[in-house]
């Protein structure tokens, strides 16, 4: 489960305080599903991708599907328990004593040679199962791949005979057009490493300017003809 409206409103209250809460990152993110990051900022409107979080270097902006807030305790290291000792096998069992004298002594020369055959043997199956008995090391999980950045697009236009900027990351418009003059219009296609598009730039330009000198020469001719009437009406 993503963000509520109420957990939105949390962080926006966050980050007015100049605070930068944690959040996780949900399956629908992808890759990165289940690692955390900080919430940079929220975006206006709060629309799309509105949720800025800082990933590692990055700042990448998210919906409020892709994000969560940690539920309490869900970081929190668990107590470290100390492994249990596994007792050893079992020694053979201590051989009885005989209270007979006599029979202490008919066996006394023979006494070294029945211990050792009385002794029993520790059954290696039972060294191999307690050394099997130990935990395994968990698998090494691959780090996932970050999410790639959406692309940044910077777009000239000529729309009516007016000039405008505006720029966009992915689907989203984070600029909206800004008026430029012509002469920045052609500084800004000069500068790339494209002909061709310089060439369409500057044609439109000269074509405007063309018009431009022809609308001034046409209201002086106007001018002079106002004036030339004021002049005979005295």
């Amino acid at each position: 489960m993503g963000l509520s409206t109420s957990d939105v409103a949390g962080l926006a209250e966050s980050l007015a305080a100049g605070k930068h809460p944690k959040v996780v990152f949900t399956e629908a993110a992808g890759q990165i599903a289940g690692k955390t990051g900080k919430v940079a900022r929220l975006e206006e409107p709060n629309e799309g991708d509105f949720v800025v979080v800082r990933f590692g270097h990055d700042e990448l902006p998210f919906t409020p599907a892709e994000v969560r807030m940690p539920v309490r305790g869900e970081f929190s290291r668990p107590k470290k328990t100390s492994p249990a000792v596994d007792a050893g096998p079992a020694g053979p069992p201590l051989l009885d004593k005989s209270d007979n004298s006599d029979k202490v002594e008919q066996s006394q020369g023979k006494e070294s040679n029945s211990v050792n055959d009385q002794q029993p043997e520790v059954p290696q199956q039972a060294v191999a199962q307690d050394a099997s008995a130990a935990p395994a090391p968990p698998p090494r999980r691959k780090a996932p791949k970050a999410k790639a950045a959406p692309e940044l697009s910077v777009t000239l236009s000529w729309k009516e005979g007016e000039w405008s900027v505006q720029a966009a990351k992915g689907t989203k418009i984070i600029a909206k057009p800004v008026p430029v003059k012509a002469s920045t219009a052609v500084e800004m296609v000069q500068s790339l490493d494209s002909p061709a598009v310089a060439a369409v730039v500057e044609d439109i330009v000269e074509q405007q300017r063309q018009q431009a000198v022809e609308e001034a020469e046409r209201l002086r001719q106007e001018l002079a003809a106002a004036e030339a009437k004021l002049a005979e009406l005295g």
